[in-house]
């Protein structure tokens, strides 16, 4: 452990040290703070690979900048002046315990999610420096994210985002050559991460609200499945574009022309499980596609996921792959992919084939 934390300081070092050479042409002393290379005072992000408690806090802006159009770690050894709300260890522990299937940064591993840490961390960062003695109570101030922290004096410093807990500032006025620290115990939240990392919407309710998977929606109401996908889960569904579900009513003819023309309890019975077999009893993101068999919510039937390109199709029973259009739609009870063609298992075609 402190062999990596010495190799992991000497990395992060070596990053300032570029950093610093980039951010030294557009120092200025009007303001008090300058970007200082000799390392008399240290900046921002040296005082947090400094400090064991902000260890967390080192590997997120490490994990954002993997991200190319992230730069955090250059923009915070820059002139400044910045007030950085430091959030601790445990309280990046706290976080990634309350998000569903984030153990550790590293689970971070897309691009839209290392963006949305870069979201998280610049959320903690006031373009000017401001010390506690400057903070009042009811104080809003907009972070370099775009978005408004509230401030109240409660027993000390607080802080307040888009979650229902406040941060407590733990340590004020940790004085850099660029700025302000103040370590906070809670990381602060903004509502458009918080909507993506903590979603309240179910599966239907995210079908709902979109109007081009109108068409499914009115399916999974019409075949009695709505509860079902209302559930706990996790479910991963590929949801077909209603010009997927188009196509296909035009290439079964005269017969169908809408759901209203599945009609008998045969029809019924065989539209829900067309139904299922878009569904998978887990939650499956696309950075968790692997080529193979996977088992449906349609009992006994499988879907095949088939390496393409740089990506993945999906195959069921026709010659015809489907492509996936939109990846990683979250709900509350797992996600969705939107695909550009209905899934048919084989019973469907046994059926239309008749």
């Amino acid at each position: 452990m402190f062999t990596f934390k010495r190799k992991m300081k000497k990395l992060f070092f070596g990053i300032v040290a570029l950093s610093a050479l980039f951010s030294l042409t557009n120092c200025s002393d009007d303001d008090g703070y300058t970007a200082n290379p000799s390392g008399e005072i240290p900046n921002i992000v040296e005082t947090a690979v400094e400090v064991d408690l902000l260890d967390s806090l080192v590997a997120a802006l490490m994990k954002a900048d993997e991200e190319s159009s992230t730069n955090l770690v250059q923009t915070l050894s820059g002139a400044g002046p910045f007030t950085v709300f430091a959030p601790t260890n445990d309280a990046f522990a706290a976080l990634l315990e309350s998000l569903p299937g984030y153990s550790s940064l590293e689970d971070f591993d897309t691009d839209t999610e290392k963006r949305l840490l870069a979201q998280i961390l610049s959320y903690h960062v006031l373009p000017t420096a401001v010390s506690s003695s400057m903070i009042q109570e009811g104080m809003t101030a907009e972070t370099v994210q775009g978005g408004e922290l509230t401030f109240s004096l409660a027993g000390g410093v607080r802080i307040s985002d888009a979650t229902s807990e406040d941060a407590r500032v733990i340590t004020p006025d940790v004085l850099t050559s660029n700025g302000i620290v103040h370590i906070i115990d809670k990381v602060l939240v903004p509502q458009e991460v918080l909507d993506v990392l903590l979603p309240q919407n179910t599966i239907v309710d995210i079908a709902v609200a979109t109007e081009d998977v109108s068409i499914l929606r009115d399916a999974v109401i019409k075949t009695f499945l709505a509860d079902t996908l209302n559930g706990d889960g996790p479910f991963t569904v590929f949801a077909p574009t209603n010009a997927a579900f188009l196509a296909l009513l035009d290439a079964l003819g005269n017969n169908y022309n809408g759901l209203d023309d599945f009609d008998t309890s045969e029809e019924l019975d065989l539209l829900k499980n067309i139904l299922l077999y878009h569904v998978i009893p887990a939650e499956v993101k696309s950075t968790d596609l692997t080529a193979g068999e996977v088992a449906t919510a349609f009992a006994d039937n499988t879907i095949e996921i088939i390496a393409s390109g740089d990506g993945f199709v999906i195959g069921d029973a026709s010659e015809v792959d489907a492509t996936i259009e939109a990846a990683d739609i979250i709900a509350s009870n797992g996600v969705i992919h939107l695909i550009d063609k209905v899934l048919l298992p084989q019973s469907a075609l046994d059926f239309f084939s008749n």
